[in-house]
C-alpha cells in the first residue's frame, strides 16, 4: 500500500538493506565490464538485473518472445519499436534473485561476476566510483543550453504551430554540468530513489554505449497478468509548497494540452478496435518539484491479445505527444530540423520486459547521461500557439532540479519525494 501522507507526500521506501545491495551489484558489474541496469518501479524497492552477455545493436521488441530482459531505447530509430535489449543474466528481483545461463559464454561471465559481487558483499570493499563512457560523438556540444537560445527556438515553434495548424511540439534543450568530487552512480541511483519512491528511477550503464540516470514519471505501457495500462501526461506547474494534490488549480493551456494528449490516445484504441477501455483521471501528480495532469487508460485482454496489444502502443504512441508533440510526424519534422543536436536516448523509452510476471517501459524524462567529468541533463517543454517563451525556459529550469537536486545542488529534500 502506498505509503503518502494527506498533502500526497511519499515516505522513502528504500532499506538500507536494498540500497547496499544495489551499490554492490551496480559495482560487480563494472568491475567485470558487463552491462547492468538498475530501476526502482513507483511505490517499490529497488531491483538489478546483470547482462552475462554482450547487448547487440537495436533491434525491435516484440513482447510476444515473452523473454525476461531491460530494454532501452532512443527517441528515434529507423525501425519501430527498435531498442537495445538486455537479456536478464543475473536477476535481483522483488522475488529473490534468479540466473539464466544460455552459452559458455555466459556462464564465464556469470562466474566473474559472483567472484566480484562475493569479494564486495560484506567484506567492507569500498569501489572507486566508475561508468562507462559514452560511445564516440555520443556528447555533442550542448544546444539551447542558454535563455536566449531556447527562446528563439520556441519562438520559432510557435511559428511553426501558427502557420501550419498543428497542435503542440515538444522542444528540448541540453544543459551541462561538472560531477561532484567522488561522484558514484550507484549512491546517487539509491539518492533518487529516496528523493523521488514514485517515481520510474533508472541506472543504465552499457559498454559501448554510455551511463544514464533518470527519474521519469511517464508510463509508456505496462503489462501484468490481467491487463495493460498506458498513460496521457501533459502541463507543468511548481508544485505548491503545504497544498494537497486535489486543491492544485491548472490554467487552461494546461488543460487544453493535457485534453489533446487524452483525445489522441482515445483515438488510438478506437483506431485498433479496442473497447471497454477504462479511463481514470485527469488528476493531479507530483513528479518532484512539478506537479503535471494525468490520465490513465487501462485495457484488460487475454494474454496473447495483450501481447500483441502492447506491440502496438510501441509502434504507434511511441514517441508520445508528450516528448514529440501532435501530430507525430509533423512535431517530429520540426524538432529534427530545429533542435539541432541528438536526443540520444532522452525521450526513449526504457525498462523491465517480462520479469517477475510484468513489463514496464517509462519514457526516459528527467535524465542525465555521464560524460567523464560532466553530467549533460537533458529537458523539454510542450509548445502550443499560445506559449510564451520564457515561461516555457522557466518550465525546463525547474524540470532540471529533479537531477541538479543529486548533483551539489542542495541537500535532500523528501518534502517533494513522489513521484
Amino acid at each position: 500500500m502506498d505509503r503518502v501522507n494527506k498533502m500526497g507526500l511519499a515516505a522513502p521506501l528504500v532499506t538500507a538493506a536494498g540500497a547496499q545491495r544495489t551499490i554492490t551489484v551496480y559495482h560487480a558489474a563494472l568491475k567485470t565490464g558487463l552491462p547492468v541496469a538498475l530501476w526502482q518501479l513507483p511505490g517499490a524497492e529497488p531491483q538489478a538485473m546483470v547482462g552475462l552477455e554482450a547487448v547487440g545493436g537495436l533491434a525491435p521488441v516484440d513482447f510476444r518472445q515473452e523473454t525476461p530482459g531491460f530494454v532501452f531505447a532512443p527517441f528515434v530509430t529507423t525501425q519501430h519499436n527498435a531498442a537495445l535489449q538486455m537479456r536478464a543474466g543475473v536477476l535481483f528481483g522483488a522475488e529473490g534473485t534468479t540466473v539464466q545461463i544460455t552459452t559458455p559464454a555466459a556462464r564465464a561471465a556469470h562466474g566473474r561476476f559472483m567472484a566480484a559481487l562475493e569479494a564486495r558483499a560484506g567484506s567492507g570493499v569500498v569501489d572507486a566510483p566508475r561508468w562507462y563512457a559514452p560511445y564516440n560523438g555520443a556528447l555533442r556540444p550542448d544546444r539551447a543550453a542558454d535563455e536566449d537560445e531556447f527562446v528563439r527556438l520556441v519562438d520559432d515553434a510557435i511559428s511553426f504551430i501558427r502557420s501550419t495548424g498543428i497542435a503542440k511540439v515538444v522542444v528540448s534543450r541540453t544543459a551541462r554540468r561538472p560531477l561532484p568530487p567522488a561522484f558514484d552512480p550507484a549512491a546517487t541511483f539509491v539518492e533518487l530513489c529516496v528523493r523521488y519512491p514514485y517515481a520510474f528511477v533508472s541506472l543504465v550503464a552499457i559498454p559501448g554505449v554510455g551511463t544514464w540516470l533518470g527519474a521519469s514519471p511517464e508510463v509508456l505501457l505496462t503489462l501484468d497478468a490481467h491487463a495493460l495500462t498506458t498513460m496521457a501526461l501533459a502541463g507543468t506547474q511548481r508544485r505548491p509548497e503545504n497544498r494537497p494534490l486535489a486543491e492544485i488549480t491548472w490554467g487552461a493551456k494546461e488543460v487544453v494540452e493535457q485534453e489533446m494528449v487524452s483525445a489522441y490516445i482515445r483515438e488510438f484504441f478506437h483506431n485498433a478496435g479496442v473497447q471497454n477501455v477504462v479511463e481514470t483521471g485527469p488528476s493531479t501528480i507530483a513528479a518532484g518539484n512539478v506537479v503535471h495532469l494525468q490520465t490513465l487508460f487501462r485495457v484488460a485482454r487475454p494474454p496473447a491479445e495483450r501481447l500483441a496489444l502492447a506491440n502496438r502502443v510501441l509502434q504507434e504512441l511511441h514517441p508520445t505527444s508528450a516528448v514529440c508533440g501532435m501530430p507525430k510526424h509533423k512535431a517530429l519534422a520540426f524538432i529534427l530540423a530545429h533542435e539541432g543536436y541528438d536526443r540520444s536516448f532522452y525521450s526513449g523509452f526504457l525498462g523491465p520486459v517480462h520479469v517477475e510476471g510484468q513489463s514496464s517501459l517509462y519514457v526516459n524524462l528527467r535524465c542525465m547521461q555521464l560524460g567523464a567529468q560532466t553530467a549533460h541533463l537533458y529537458v523539454g517543454a510542450g509548445i502550443t500557439a499560445e506559449s510564451n517563451p520564457e515561461a516555457e525556459w522557466r518550465e525546463t529550469e525547474m524540470k532540471a532540479e529533479t537531477m541538479l537536486a543529486v548533483l551539489g545542488r542542495g541537500g535532500p529534500d523528501h518534502r517533494h519525494a513522489s513521484s
